[in-house]
């Protein structure tokens, strides 16, 4: 063996020496500070954004963006009448105390009314797109002047021996004042003029009686095309406010604060 092959064969055999350990750097977090963490009620309008984004995506088939639209507009109900809710609570009561992400209760009202603006543009843009689309396709939502005279002749008709005997007008005025409206509710608000007085006029509610059997949408015969109810209500309100004349006719709906939920830790009397 010549003797550059025994240096080679002698270091072969010689322990390596470990490479000394890097240290690891010491990192100080500070696990109250508010940037680590996100907001609860901003979140989760960030949740609703991807269902509204399942909506205005194309791949998605044109009844189930109906869907989602539907979805995103359920949990906003559900959004202000739970979240939101509870946080008008806590300004009311004089809550300033801040969440683990640096926000009082005021501030995320704020902020998330900012986003809820937004989700509402993009949704009634998507409904608009979608239910477009339908029509396309021969499926529509339609207004009460798209209408034929046979059409409103039918629904009329329909009407008046399904619907008709259910609902009930309630006059606002001094001796009747304004009725509770139950929550998520549609109604009717009418102003109506007495007859042969034309400076005395009076406002009245009708609730629109969806669900127990009633739809909201009514199906035109023979065909995939529907009416709202509140639009048969309000172009048939002669029946109801016979001789009245009608000045106007307005739809609106109450979203009620819905967190209620007793603490039973705290309470001393549950009954009561």
């Amino acid at each position: 063996m010549s003797d550059t092959a025994k240096k080679m064969d002698t270091e072969s055999t010689k322990p390596v020496k470990p490479a000394p350990e890097a240290e690891t750097p010491e990192i100080n977090l500070d696990l109250d500070a508010s940037e680590y963490y996100l907001n609860r009620e901003l979140t989760w309008l960030e949740f609703n954004k991807r269902v509204l984004h399942e909506a205005a995506d194309e791949r998605t088939p044109l009844l189930e963006r109906l869907k989602f639209i539907a979805i995103v507009s359920a949990n906003m109900d559900e959004f202000f009448m739970k979240r939101l809710g509870g946080l008008k609570q806590q300004v009311g009561a004089g809550v300033t105390t801040l969440t683990v992400d640096g926000r009082t209760p005021q501030q995320q009202i704020d902020e998330s009314s900012l986003v809820v603006r937004d989700i509402e543009v993009q949704m009634r843009e998507n409904y608009l797109a979608v239910t477009a689309m339908l029509r396309e396709h021969d499926i529509a939502i339609l207004s009460y002047d798209e209408l034929s005279k046979t059409d409103r002749s039918d629904l009329r008709t329909y009407y008046y021996e399904n619907i008709y005997p259910l609902v009930t007008p309630q006059s606002i005025d001094p001796a009747h004042p304004f009725p509770f409206i139950s929550n998520l509710s549609l109604n009717l608000l009418v102003l109506v003029r007495y007859p042969g007085d034309s400076n005395k006029t009076s406002l009245t509610r009708i609730k629109v009686p969806v669900g127990a059997g009633i739809p909201r949408f009514l199906k035109l015969k023979d065909r995939r095309h529907y009416v709202p109810l509140e639009y048969v209500i309000a172009n048939n309100l002669d029946m109801l406010l016979p001789e009245m004349e009608i000045l106007s006719c307005e739809v609106f709906r109450v979203t009620r604060n819905a967190n209620t939920e007793r603490s039973e830790e705290h309470a001393d009397d549950l009954l009561s």
